[in-house]
């Protein structure tokens, strides 16, 4: 059974935590709320009846499964025509740092949510996903407001999906004009999608990359710092020591784990490798050797 605790409506409008804040409100309290913005992302979703919502002068209709994300500073206010009714719905708060500490490691995520967000507050996503963000939802909320000692990982991990399920929904609309920073964006994106599919590839260098997408090298190396927040060789680079690392805690040997990963050279990469992770390789493999042989000890010790 849904968990279907209730939060009693509260005015505020300022965060008291430094994460995020979860309400699930059934009454028309909303009819009434004027017009305020926020220092955080707000996630409002729909869970009955029907709304109107105003992001910076532009209305949206909500129905049930519908959302509303919206941005820091943004003005808002929801309007409800006809009587005063209950709206059962969830209010999820998160503050810009946390959306941060999310967002940086995802860069798809990290455009949709920090680049231009007017006219894309609606979130109409298909009926599964609808399902999966009002479960995701409930399994917050039951987090929150009973913690275990793995809640706040619990927590993270449920925001991440919400706020992905956000930016696939509005990505998949073909309703809005793509802004031209969008359209660069998606430029860069199928070049950060090439160097991850094709990491074993020795000859993915900036100059081939540049070459390939029909850009000049300059001016991807920068448009792709912009966007993902490093430049297309660090980019290479880290995913490749990612990959090599992954390997070498499988037992791949040193030699072989490089060449599948796209390093000619054992120096640069034993150099990059060290800078990375504070470890050389070698003495990296001997602790992930370690700590599996001492883990199978452990399965296959007696019991007493």
């Amino acid at each position: 059974m849904a968990h279907r605790l209730l939060n009693p409506f509260d005015q505020r409008q300022v965060m008291r935590r430094q994460d995020f804040e979860i309400f699930h409100y059934n009454n028309p309290a909303c009819c009434s709320c004027p017009p305020h913005q926020h220092d955080f992302f707000e996630l409002f979703f729909l869970l009955n009846d029907r709304l109107d919502d105003i992001v910076e002068g532009i209305r949206y209709s909500m129905v049930p499964g519908n959302a509303m994300l919206v941005a820091p500073g943004q003005l808002h206010r929801p309007d409800v025509s006809g009587p005063p009714r209950s709206i059962d719905r969830f209010v999820l708060w998160i503050s810009t740092e946390y959306v941060r500490s999310i967002t940086d490691a995802l860069p798809r995520l990290h455009y949709a949510l920090w680049g231009d967000m007017t006219g894309r507050s609606l979130i109409q996503p298909d009926a599964d996903t609808s399902a999966l963000m009002r479960q995701l939802l409930f399994a917050l909320h039951r987090e929150d407001a009973h913690p275990e000692a793995d809640s706040a990982s619990m927590a993270r991990s449920i925001i991440a999906q919400l706020l992905i399920h956000c930016s696939r929904s509005v990505a998949s609309r073909t309703d809005i004009v793509p802004h031209k920073a969008e359209l660069r964006y998606r430029e860069i994106m199928r070049v950060y999608e090439h160097i991850v599919a094709n990491l074993p590839d020795r000859d993915l260098t900036v100059s081939a990359l540049a070459e390939r997408f029909f850009m000049d090298k300059n001016t991807l190396t920068r448009q792709f710092k912009r966007q993902v927040g490093m430049t297309p060789g660090e980019c290479i680079r880290r995913h490749r020591l990612e990959a090599v690392r992954q390997q070498i805690r499988r037992g791949a040997p040193m030699q072989q784990a490089c060449a599948e990963c796209g390093f000619s050279d054992y120096s640069a990469f034993y150099r990059a490798f060290r800078q990375a992770y504070g470890i050389s390789p070698r003495d990296y493999a001997a602790q992930a050797a370690g700590s599996a042989q001492g883990g199978d000890e452990r399965q296959e010790a007696p019991h007493s």
